[in-house]
């Protein structure tokens, strides 16, 4: 029997999260953890979902998020996965042109492909970059548990005004503009869905004020391992111009909770402007040095990230959590 592509029903959670468990990854959380599978792609009576299906069952799933809530979206990708089984000739690629047809969208990026996707993105012309690994140590700590033989830099202490807040709500963020220019495009409703409405994790959002406008907004996730903790910035807006201010800030914070190091993955920020405000950047293929990467389960390892993206000619930034990199594998990450 031939095989039907459309987009996914809320009636189709139950068959897909079937799928996730017996093709993709067995006994992931989003396989049974209704209420985060929900949250993730539920869009009304749709999900953000293009499926394949053969006799009533599914083949296969192409998984999307959108980064705003515009009539055209830009969009970042998920999981995209076709049952081996299934003899069906490009069949990946079938599920992708349904959703260009279907889905609108204006601009399109993730990070999170695998090596093995990386011939197929460059058939289809779109970009692939490895993403950067930055992180601050925290020189207070004499016996690292987590990150393995860091580097110090110098933070520097030489800062322009302005003040860090934490945000209690998106309504303290409501005055900050998005640089339309900059893709892809966030808005206020994306913030206040991925960061203050998350079932799971929770995550600090700090923004950085000058003489009442703010500057930046920048969100954050304390994570606990070897009864170590470890922070992780995974998203970022604004100037690059006040990055002294906020590497001094984690500098402070860091000392002030015993935290061992932050991070920062990102792709398209300034690596100088980086480096100079304080952050170290990892050698990714490097075996001395190591900042992990995964945390669930944990992997001592450093492990490179890879975005891909339309082409464009504006300014591209990614980070840590856009699409599915920041989402919960297993339930004990509570």
């Amino acid at each position: 029997m031939s095989i039907k592509i459309s987009q996914a029903t809320v009636g189709d959670a139950r068959d897909i999260m079937r799928f996730m468990n017996d093709i993709w990854k067995k006994g992931h959380i989003l396989s049974y953890h209704k209420e985060l599978f929900f949250y993730e792609f539920q869009e009304g009576k749709s999900l953000n979902f293009i499926v394949a299906k053969r006799n009533k069952y599914i083949v296969g799933l192409f998984g999307f998020i959108k980064y705003n809530s515009l009539n055209i979206p830009d969009i970042a990708g998920s999981l995209w996965k076709v049952d081996p089984s299934v003899k069906e000739p490009l069949l990946g690629m079938k599920m992708r042109e349904y959703f260009l047809r279907n889905i609108p969208h204006r601009f399109f990026a993730a990070p999170g492909a695998g090596l093995q996707t990386k011939p197929i993105y460059r058939a289809i012309k779109m970009d692939w970059n490895r993403m950067n690994h930055f992180y601050i140590a925290n020189d207070s700590i004499s016996e690292f548990r987590v990150i393995q033989n860091p580097n110090f830099k110098r933070i520097a202490t030489t800062i322009k005004s302005g003040t860090i807040y934490k945000a209690s709500s998106i309504e303290d963020l409501k005055s900050f503009i998005f640089d339309e220019d900059i893709l892809p495009l966030k808005d206020f409703m994306y913030i206040e869905k991925r960061y203050f409405q998350h079932p799971i994790y929770i995550y600090d959002t700090w923004y950085l004020k000058v003489d009442g406008v703010i500057k930046n907004i920048f969100v954050a996730r304390l994570l606990e391992v070897n009864n170590r903790k470890v922070y992780r910035i995974v998203d970022f807006f604004g100037s690059l111009e006040y990055l002294k201010n906020i590497a001094l800030f984690l500098d402070g914070f860091m000392k002030g909770l015993n935290i061992e190091y932050t991070d920062f993955i990102n792709y398209g920020l300034d690596k100088k402007i980086l480096v100079d405000a304080g952050f170290s950047i990892l050698d990714l293929d490097s075996t001395e040095t190591i900042v992990p990467n995964f945390f669930e389960p944990f992997l001592k390892k450093n492990v490179p990230i890879y975005c891909v993206s339309n082409k464009t000619d504006k300014e591209f930034r990614q980070f840590k959590a856009d699409g599915d990199q920041d989402r919960p594998n297993q339930l004990e990450s509570r």
